[in-house]
């Protein structure tokens, strides 16, 4: 009898220390396989620990989050984008980061700083970002068309935006009046906006600071200075060129844009399609104003909801997932992006990424210069709504400079 109860104890026990872990993800292939590859080695070692996934659609998983959160059906862990992190940490829904994984202080050295920025809120952190999501700070160029130009060795970069410039004009195609090439295509929303708030930080100003919000500034006229010299030397026509005509992925990889600014992530995007493209293609630095410096969003990451009745094993594996270097690794490979780690993006792991993904190299040096977009009620919003319709009617020549400045302080104050 004594052994029988001894055996219904420890039966009993052993089904209390058994834990399902839930994790929302959004439906991405790459991101998904990586992040089940790491559960499953996981799980092996803890075989107390079932990790269970659930995934939606991009809009759908949106849509779940705003109604699961407040009502507190959501799951335990859950994939977050650095900029909606503060808005559902305000709420009381996600659980904060415990100090025996890791302390706001320990983030700050393992983690770059603009991936950051969207997971800590009011000093304190809420998620573990996993990759590095930048829109700026290298080009593709097709070097074939480089060549054909007459340029040589394009792949080293330029000291300047004068030599940038240079370069870009004589690789546009313009007959008749008509650009039948762009030289240097920027003018999708990522691209033209990150430009300007980049060269805002680039000629030594902040657009977001304790007193609030502000482009209406030297540095901001000197930024727009700068890109309707762009547009004026024939490098790009807004008009054919933006996110509704000849957008900056597509008219590159289709050929009729020499340079194109849009992030690492079109590469894997496009290749399949334009494999001969992708011969000719190599990303190149572009060059800085007076001071290098760029903004970037908070990319994809980890977070704990507030209502798990398993946050211990929800956080460890988090920590197994983030936080290990050489797991990190292993999805940033499966995933094809950049690192949010800092040590993986140099030495060994920072080969191993370059060796997979040669287009990262270039970026891997940005990585530490970069600052984030910053904290804002509707960073999309700011982005998309405000910043890049105004100054794409500036270029277009349908408002002035000091009208689109004080257009986008007016607008963006508003939303807070």
């Amino acid at each position: 009898m004594k052994k029988l109860i001894i055996l219904i104890i420890t039966l009993t026990l052993g089904s209390t220390l058994a834990q399902t872990v839930r994790v929302w993800t959004h439906q991405n292939n790459a991101f998904n396989a990586g992040l089940e590859a790491l559960a499953e080695s996981y799980m092996a070692e803890h075989p107390d620990v079932t990790i269970q996934f659930e995934t939606f659609d991009y809009d759908t998983y949106i849509q779940t989050l705003q109604t699961s959160l407040p009502a507190g059906t959501e799951a335990d862990v859950l994939q977050m984008f650095g900029s909606w992190v503060c808005g559902y940490s305000s709420g009381g829904n996600l659980a904060e980061v415990p100090a025996d994984v890791l302390t706001l202080e320990a983030a700050r050295e393992q983690i770059f700083a603009a991936q950051m920025g969207g997971y800590t809120c009011d000093d304190k952190l809420y998620g573990v970002p996993q990759e590095f999501n930048i829109e700026y700070g290298a080009v593709l160029v097709n070097t074939q068309i480089a060549e054909e130009a007459g340029i040589e060795n394009i792949t080293e970069g330029w000291a300047s935006w004068d030599d940038f410039i240079a370069d870009a004009k004589l690789m546009a195609n313009i007959q008749d009046g008509v650009m039948l090439r762009s030289g240097y295509n920027f003018m999708g929303s990522d691209g033209l906006t990150a430009t300007f708030y980049s060269l805002i930080l680039q000629n030594g100003g902040q657009y977001l600071s304790d007193e609030g919000f502000s482009v209406n500034t030297e540095e901001g006229k000197a930024a727009l200075e700068l890109i309707k010299r762009m547009v004026d030397e024939g490098l790009v026509d807004p008009v054919l060129f933006n996110d509704e005509a000849n957008w900056v992925g597509d008219s590159y990889f289709d050929g009729s844009s020499a340079i194109g600014l849009v992030g690492p992530w079109v590469i894997p995007e496009y290749s399949g399609d334009y494999p001969e493209v992708l011969e000719v293609t190599q990303y190149v630095a572009l060059p800085s104003a007076e001071e290098q410096a760029l903004v970037a969003a908070s990319g994809w990451g980890l977070s704990v909801s507030a209502n798990s009745e398993v946050q211990d094993a929800a956080w460890d594996f988090v920590n197994y997932v983030a936080l290990n270097a050489d797991n990190a690794l292993s999805w940033n490979l499966a995933s094809g992006t950049l690192p949010a780690l800092k040590a993986n993006a140099e030495g060994a792991n920072g080969e191993k990424l370059v060796g997979e993904f040669p287009y990262f190299e270039p970026f891997l040096k940005l990585l530490p210069y970069a600052q984030y977009e910053g904290a804002f009620p509707d960073r999309d919003l700011v982005w998309y709504d405000i910043t890049y319709p105004r100054i794409l009617e500036f270029v277009q020549g349908f408002s002035t400079l000091e009208e689109t400045l004080q257009a986008i302080d007016r607008e963006v104050n508003e939303t807070f």
